[in-house]
């Protein structure tokens, strides 16, 4: 066509499109007029926004994890997009933009004369207002009263919108392919740059991309990815946005050959029980009313999860068992959770399930399953249960195997226990906890009460239920490593409770605060009571079954092995960080009598995993000593008999009846004759909880003529 009829021909083309849309105005409105009658003109606008991942960060601040739904964006302020990116979109979109309204009839003609003249371009009739329009407020559908909507929208917009917000907006939701929508996404996607450092040939391609993004993909069709991004450059050149000589340069960049897209991944462990208790919690309201909302909410509003993680202790964690788990092709596995005692914030997680984090059992929280049985690592709940009584570290108790325990209407009946190796006798609680002997402990259970040891066990923050029974003082109801993690904590914390915390805040896409707060611990337990435990669990690591944990700094802890070698743990503490270790097949209970050459007992890896963990974790950390318990306020030791029988440390009271007492440090020879008694008694938990009757119970020790046992009560504070 002659170039000077060309501007002619373009507006009679216009006053055609115009006259027949005119034609077609009338009934296309009445199929409107619901829309209208609903006043949606006076209504102001909301755009939607492009889905957004939220980002989970470690307590530093590094990004451990991206939840999304396949769609990405990376919202950028108009000001942060380069001038020539920006020109480039412009350049090929709407050149006009800021000269024309909402719609541009140049622009409509310009497509009816490239259409019926068969050349090939970029530009189409919609303006970048309409577009928008399309994109954030109505549908795709492809029809005339939608079409007027659009137009009429548009209007709408650019009169409660500047220039420069709908071109921010266009620019941030607009789709480039790959997923990404919005230039910053994009810049990300296919060049791994900040949009900052876009040069030339490659916002050419981004604009270009905008027409076709599926088509054009330079990974599926380089070569026509290539010609319609030098077309691009070649408008950019006629714009006067690129000289000749750039023109020239930048036609023969390459494209890109690898997609940085952000491909979905399994959760970790640690991510994964974050996602869970956002859903579930009542903190994480903000997110939505039900757990689908918020987990909605995570897929698409670009929220950012500060977590407790710390991502170097995380990989010691993951260290340690890779170094001392025996080679069991995946039969075995350990489950590690480290938490700082102070404000409940966990800082580890290991699951014990490579599948935890896909949805499996998670050994560590008990997701998934039912937990599993602690073994001896139980027994400090006994020892608070019994502090809080009165009774002392002192006190002296018979620890002979095997001990049979009889309370009516409990299984089994008679219930008959041994101790992990032979011997002992008349021990104090202290060597009883150093040595880890059963028998005393099973009797210690009972004396105390047990439905005074599940109270004492949900105060330190066990949440899985508890059957008062007397196995389980040496451990024989499930639990996971998270609630025996929190336990030691409270214990740790002079008898604070505080509840695990994995989320320190939440921060929307704009960077406000919606989920904050700090975690304030409960006082449910004696500090003086939480004290003198310690020091009886330091005796554990100092000269007890747990030697292998010794750090060169205070430390206490407890081994813990269940029946048939199933469950093997050490839990322990210094005072700024608590870790609980567990072993075994996460497929059910299955004995370790020999796994690299041994049974497993706690003492054995467990132990030598916590002991690596805690080395590395602890190297950065100053030397901090345990506060020591008020020696002045500890009762001298008596003997523990058995309940009911005459001279029971405890009287009917509750208070500690005079009897036979044993000064701390010396040495005493004691006869016993072997005695049964049954007795049914009441007992008031703490912290004013009903009243619960205990069976009448019946404790039998070994039948003998006589016993006669040495023991040395050692010092309580090593």
């Amino acid at each position: 066509m002659n170039r000077a009829l060309r501007p002619l021909f373009e507006v009679l083309v216009a006053g055609v499109v115009l006259a027949l849309a005119l034609l077609l105005l009338v009934p296309a409105i009445r199929n409107t007029s619901v829309f209208y009658e609903r006043g949606a003109l006076s209504q102001p606008l909301t755009l939607r926004t492009a889905s957004i991942p939220s980002v989970f960060l470690d307590r530093y601040g590094k990004e451990i994890y991206s939840l999304g739904n396949g769609q990405y964006g990376l919202p950028l302020q108009l000001s942060q997009i380069p001038k020539l990116a920006v020109r480039a979109v412009l350049d090929v979109e709407d050149h006009a933009f800021y000269v024309h309204g909402p719609i541009d009839i140049r622009s409509i003609a310009r497509a009816v004369v490239a259409d019926s003249g068969g050349t090939a371009g970029l530009q189409g009739g919609s303006t970048i207002t309409q577009q928008l329009v399309k994109i954030a407020i109505l549908t795709p559908q492809r029809t005339l009263s939608r079409k007027i909507h659009e137009v009429v929208t548009a209007f709408r917009l650019e009169h409660q919108m500047t220039k420069n917000q709908i071109l921010q907006d266009y620019l941030n939701t607009v789709y480039f392919g790959e997923g990404a929508y919005g230039i910053g996404a994009a810049t990300s996607t296919y060049f791994a740059e900040n949009v900052s450092q876009l040069d030339p040939a490659q916002a050419a391609l981004l604009a270009a991309l905008i027409e076709d993004p599926s088509g054009l993909d330079p990974f599926i069709n380089p070569t026509g990815a290539l010609f319609r991004r030098n077309l691009a450059l070649k408008q950019m050149q006629q714009y006067g946005d690129l000289t000749a000589s750039q023109y020239a340069k930048y036609i023969k960049e390459p494209l890109p050959t690898v997609s940085h897209r952000i491909l979905p991944q399994a959760p970790s462990a640690f991510v994964a029980e974050v996602i869970r208790r956002i859903e579930s919690e009542p903190r994480f309201a903000a997110l939505g009313s039900t757990p689908q909302a918020r987990y909605q909410a995570l897929l698409t509003g670009g929220y950012r999860i500060n977590t407790t993680l710390d991502s170097t202790w995380q990989a010691y964690a993951e260290q340690a068992v890779k170094d001392h788990l025996p080679n069991t092709n995946g039969k075995f596995t350990a489950s590690m959770v480290s938490m700082d005692p102070t404000n409940g914030d966990v800082r580890t997680l290991v699951s014990g399930n490579p599948s935890s984090g896909a949805g499996g059992y998670d050994v560590a929280t008990g997701y998934g399953g039912t937990g599993r049985q602690p073994g001896s690592s139980f027994k400090p709940i006994v020892l608070m249960a019994a502090m809080q009584q009165g009774y002392s570290p002192y006190d002296i108790i018979d620890g002979t195997a095997p001990c049979t325990i009889t309370i009516p209407n409990t299984k089994p009946y008679p219930y008959v226990a041994n101790n992990a190796e032979p011997g002992f006798g008349l021990v104090s609680l202290i060597k009883a906890t150093a040595d880890s002997i059963n028998c005393a402990f099973i009797r210690l259970g009972v004396k105390v009460g047990l439905p005074n040891l599940v109270n004492m066990a949900h105060l330190l923050g066990v949440r899985s239920p508890l059957i008062p029974i007397p196995s389980m003082s040496i451990g024989s109801e499930d639990v996971n490593p998270l609630e025996m993690a929190d336990v030691y904590a409270t214990i740790d914390d002079y008898g604070v409770y505080h509840a695990p915390r994995f989320v320190t805040s939440i921060l929307d896409s704009a960077g406000n605060t919606i989920v904050g707060g700090t975690n304030p611990g409960i006082q449910v337990a004696s500090s003086q009571d939480a004290k003198v435990t310690i020091a009886m669990m330091e005796h554990v690591i100092t000269e007890g079954t747990g030697t292998a944990a010794q750090l060169g700094r205070p430390a206490a802890g407890k081994t813990g092995t269940t029946d048939k070698f199933t469950d093997a743990w050490f839990n322990g503490f210094t005072p700024q960080l608590v870790t609980a270790v567990w072993m075994g097949d996460p497929a059910g209970s299955v004995p370790m009598y020999d796994v690299g050459g041994i049974p497993v007992f706690g003492g054995t890896y467990p132990t030598q995993i916590w002991h690596d963990f805690m080395a590395r974790a602890m190297a950065s950390l100053p030397v901090a000593n345990f506060l020591p318990p008020n020696l002045a306020l500890v009762p001298k030791g008596q003997l523990i008999v058995p309940i009911d029988a005459p001279g029971s440390i405890i009287a009917a009271n509750g208070t500690r009846s005079p009897g036979y007492q044993q000064n701390p440090g010396t040495t005493t020879t004691t006869t016993t004759t072997s005695t049964t008694t049954t007795s049914t008694t009441t007992t008031t938990l703490p912290g004013g909880a009903t009243t619960t009757t205990l069976p009448g119970s019946t404790t039998t020790i070994p039948t003998t003529t006589t016993t006669s046992s040495t023991t040395t009560t050692v010092p309580l504070v090593p």
